[in-house]
């Protein structure tokens, strides 16, 4: 008896490993997707983000236990939506966990099909709870619609490509960006004394954010910020070095506060 608990406990020692590896990898690739807007989240909280979706995707493909992934593509995608990103964001989140299981941990693609109806119904199950637009039939691996996929093809790379033509390139995913609404803990030491508020930003890049505040914030004041900061019980908050580069007078006496980071919100090994 005590020999299979210690087997079973090395078992789950290396399958720990294995997920911490691939979480790694994950976070690089995710924090390098330029296009999807998970990008500018620290690479800890995209590594994290990937190890629940490795841990509740093993349990699917191992022992058929579906409850974990479905709960996790629904908190996922509730959390996102009130947070600003966009659906296309999430599914680009999802599809890159799922490359790099195939390419990085040797996952074959050919068992991912009860993996991939559960996201794409959990998914379904959403529409009308959160604020996008999620059509019938839609497959998060295309995108798209399964019914409409060949009939709305010509048609959405007719409007893509007008609408490309006519947008000015500096502003083509300038605007998207700056719809999110993440959580943020800021404190450090100003001139009348110590400051330290939860609020959310109004715009976010890879080098920093901005938000809104009544605090006196001056440029090249030194703050310490929780970037993303999640107050649920058993939350890993990582606090980022940061500095004011912009104070901008806002409506209601309130200031805009643009911040850059000190340190990369990468990986290490990057």
């Amino acid at each position: 008896m005590e020999s299979e608990e210690k087997e079973l406990t090395k078992a789950q020692a290396r399958q720990d490993e294995r997920r911490d590896r691939y979480a790694a990898h994950a976070g690089e690739q995710l924090r390098q997707a330029g296009e999807c807007q998970f990008s500018l989240l620290p690479y800890e909280e995209l590594a994290r983000v990937a190890a629940n979706w490795y841990d509740a995707s093993a349990q699917a493909m191992l022992r058929a236990n579906y409850t974990l992934i479905d709960n996790l593509v629904r908190q996922e995608a509730r959390v996102a939506a009130e947070q600003g990103f966009e659906l296309a964001d999430l599914v680009e989140l999802f599809r890159l966990c799922r490359q790099v299981a195939i390419e990085k941990d040797g996952w074959n693609e050919d068992q991912f099909g009860d993996l991939d109806a559960i996201i794409d119904e959990a998914l379904a199950a959403l529409r009308g709870q959160v604020a996008w637009d999620i059509p019938e039939g839609y497959n998060y691996l295309t995108g798209k619609s399964t019914a409409d996929l060949e009939r709305e093809k010509h048609e959405q790379e007719e409007r893509a490509a007008t609408a490309k033509a006519a947008e000015p390139r500096g502003e083509r995913r300038t605007h998207k960006r700056n719809k999110l609404r993440m959580p943020i803990r800021v404190h450090g030491m100003l001139t009348e004394g110590p400051v330290e508020e939860i609020t959310r930003t109004e715009n976010v890049a890879k080098g920093g954010v901005y938000f809104l505040s009544q605090n006196p914030y001056f440029k090249g004041a030194h703050l310490q910020v929780m970037y993303p900061y999640w107050s649920t019980p058993g939350a890993i908050n990582s606090e980022y070095p940061a500095e004011v580069v912009r104070v901008d007078e806002r409506e209601g006496g309130r200031k805009g506060v643009a911040v850059k980071f000190l340190v990369s919100l990468g990986s290490q090994a990057l």
